[in-house]
């Protein structure tokens, strides 16, 4: 998902395919005004009348905090277009009086009102599919984004129907709506591995899932921690942080799904042995290169010695969360599980910078 995700992968160096979406993309309806007709701009659109609920939704006093992209996408809630509808109408009157951010629900405070009811719209979420409607919202979200989608869309008429929707954020055009779409891209996976984490505990003996729980709270503050490992330059500095951490948490998804299915790391003795070698001296290698790094790259976000001992310090009680884990899950792997996390953790540190 989100076409723009392919920005992480110019910064971290790590595997471009975990971060490249696959947005496919939706039809317009038939006997409908395409934007095709229409100009390849926003100006054309900005008349689209609303439909009628759009003057029932109350004015809010406050930034809601509804989250509508929660019930559309169902991050941690059944999916309810309706009420995705009716919080995002609350959103976008929010947007448009200037009220900010509800500080429980931040990211609504761009992937929501009218960036969601863009998408509502245009992929039919629940309502009638009404495509200039959709490209009015997509350009009260953002103008550049609207602009940038226009050519896409135009090439949609009288295609067929496909399976995912169509994804404004892919088209967002500014380094704001980037991060935040980066943001709502990265929950919408987070859910995804939540749910496959919480029905692998059925299967789980109590003491297990004891131990499976202190294996994520570790993974979940290594991942945290990783954030200082990342450089903090820039304004695509969001992007990257949240692409590299995504990269992190999908390798350990990937890992327990592995493991599930008793496929162990293929790790001669020789690598099992050596793994902790390799990493002791990337390690210092690296702390090495950062030491001697300029003060002006330090100040301008780079990533430093003492983030990198701090967060090794983390990792390090991530890998013996995972060597609990392992006795009593993965009892026959125990020692290859251990050197494979080891290694992980020496691939990445040859790739910080």
């Amino acid at each position: 998902m989100f076409r723009k995700r392919y920005l992480v992968a110019q910064f971290v160096g790590l595997t471009a395919a975990i971060l490249v979406g696959n947005c496919a993309l939706a039809t317009a309806a038939v006997g409908q005004t395409t934007s095709a007709e229409r100009a390849a701009d926003c100006s054309a659109y900005a008349s689209i009348p609303l439909p009628e609920e759009a003057e029932k939704a109350p004015v809010p006093k406050t930034p809601p905090a509804c989250g509508s992209f929660r019930s559309y996408r169902g991050i941690g809630r059944p999916v309810n277009y309706a009420e995705a509808r009716a919080c995002a109408w609350q959103e976008r009157l929010a947007q448009k009086a200037d009220l900010g951010q509800n500080q429980k629900e931040p990211s609504a405070w761009i992937v929501g009102g009218s960036l969601i009811l863009a998408d509502i719209y245009f992929n039919g979420a629940g309502v009638k599919r009404d495509i200039p409607l959709a490209v009015r919202f997509a350009c009260e979200s953002e103008e550049g984004m609207g602009t940038l989608a226009l050519p896409e869309i135009a090439k949609l008429s009288g295609s067929p129907r496909v399976r995912n929707p169509f994804e404004f954020c892919d088209y967002a055009a500014s380094t704001l709506t980037m991060n935040f779409c980066s943001g709502y891209a990265s929950e919408i996976a987070d859910d995804r591995r939540s749910r496959y984490f919480n029905s692998l505990k059925s299967f789980m003996t109590p003491e297990q899932q004891a131990t499976f729980e202190k294996l994520l709270a570790a993974q979940n503050a290594y991942i945290e921690a990783h954030a200082s490992e990342v450089d903090q330059g820039g304004t695509l500095r969001g992007i990257r942080t949240i692409g590299s951490q995504g990269i992190l948490k999908n390798l350990f998804h990937t890992e327990v799904v592995h493991f599930e299915r008793k496929k162990w790391p293929a790790l001669s003795d020789n690598q099992i042995t050596m793994a902790d070698v390799l990493l002791h001296r990337e390690y210092e290698k690296m702390l090495q290169h950062l030491r001697s790094q300029p003060q002006e790259e330090i100040d301008q976000g780079a990533v430093t010695a003492d983030h990198l001992s701090s967060v090794e310090e983390t990792w390090r009680s991530y890998r013996e969360a995972w060597v609990a884990f392992a006795r009593l899950r993965y009892p026959v792997a125990v020692a290859v599980i251990r050197a494979e996390i080891t290694l992980d953790r020496y691939r990445l540190l040859k790739t910080i910078r």
